[in-house]
């Protein structure tokens, strides 16, 4: 689910690069994103199952940090790290959140930090500075400003990730969904102003493209990867797994775009599959591999 996930997103930037070249900025879309998810999912549950509409008392003060810090904070970190730095720098700088997630996932839950899950992190990590950066490192712009707006990006989406776990045995992930989006739209209209948007003269395909951003990597991404907390994955594997993003988004790009990718670049993808591939072994799985075969007996043998 988590790589379903990833796939979802890795269309974020296709569709921003598209609205891009429409005229618009960051600061038009994050909002109408972040709204689009809440509409989408509000128009589902209204239609489909009106009782996950309640939350809680503590659920609603938990759901507006997370709209706060994990979505409005994360765009506005992310975005403005682009504006201060590059998009290579501020994609580097967004995926060092695995690194976060597996040691905020030691401290509040006592998760294993083992041999297979460090050389993940390694991989993955070194996977997604290659494919960015195509083993060039002057094509990062480094300033302490950027480079710490880049960082806390990393830093909410981790963030983003635990307090997920920590509710999504508790809450109904359309619930928590409805409500994160909701409160990140809110308090993203100060950097994110709804109205602006209509300086541009928006036409049917900039709304259209703008609800394919609510959709496709806001409600549903963010829906399937609640779900596989649900199912009880650890955060530590979920942050390495998430990182598929980054081969969705270059591989689309190739294809869609005519970018190349070969050399460094494909060797980055590569050390991503791998990491993917090695983190993906559940427990009953390892168990079983760990199992010495039956002893024959002489006598089933004479038989």
């Amino acid at each position: 689910m988590v790589a379903a996930a990833s796939v979802l997103w890795g269309t974020m930037g296709i569709n921003a690069q598209f609205l891009y070249n429409q005229g618009l900025t960051a600061s038009h879309i994050v909002f109408w994103k972040l709204a689009f998810g809440f509409l989408i999912i509000l128009l589902w549950l209204l239609t489909h199952d009106r009782r996950l509409l309640r939350i809680s008392r503590q659920g609603l003060v938990f759901t507006f940090i997370m709209g706060l810090y994990c979505q409005a904070g994360y765009n506005y970190f992310i975005f403005s790290a682009i504006e201060k730095t590059s998009v290579s720098t501020a994609t580097v700088l967004l995926y060092t959140f695995p690194i976060f997630v597996i040691l905020m996932s030691r401290i509040f839950f006592r998760e294993g930090l083992t041999t297979v899950k460090m050389t993940a992190l390694v991989l993955c990590t070194l996977g997604a500075v290659l494919t960015v950066t195509e083993g060039r490192l002057d094509n990062l712009e480094m300033n302490g400003y950027g480079v710490g707006l880049g960082l806390l990006s990393g830093f909410t989406f981790a963030v983003s990730t635990m307090g997920t776990k920590a509710l999504a045995s508790r809450v109904n992930r359309w619930t928590l969904s409805l409500y994160f989006f909701g409160f990140g739209a809110l308090c993203s209209i100060p950097f994110s102003p709804p109205l602006s948007i209509f300086e541009v003269n928006p036409g049917p395909m900039v709304w259209l493209g703008l609800f394919l951003q609510g959709l496709l990597p806001t409600a549903l991404g963010y829906g399937l990867y609640i779900m596989a907390f649900t199912k009880g994955i650890e955060a530590s594997r979920a942050g390495i797994l998430a990182t598929l993003e980054i081969v969705v988004a270059v591989g689309a790009s190739a294809v869609l775009f005519g970018e190349s990718l070969w050399g460094v670049k494909l060797l980055g993808v590569l050390l991503v599959f791998v990491s993917v591939i090695i983190i993906q072994p559940d427990k009953p799985t390892l168990l079983w591999l760990k199992k010495k075969p039956p002893k024959i007996s002489k006598g089933s043998l004479d038989r």
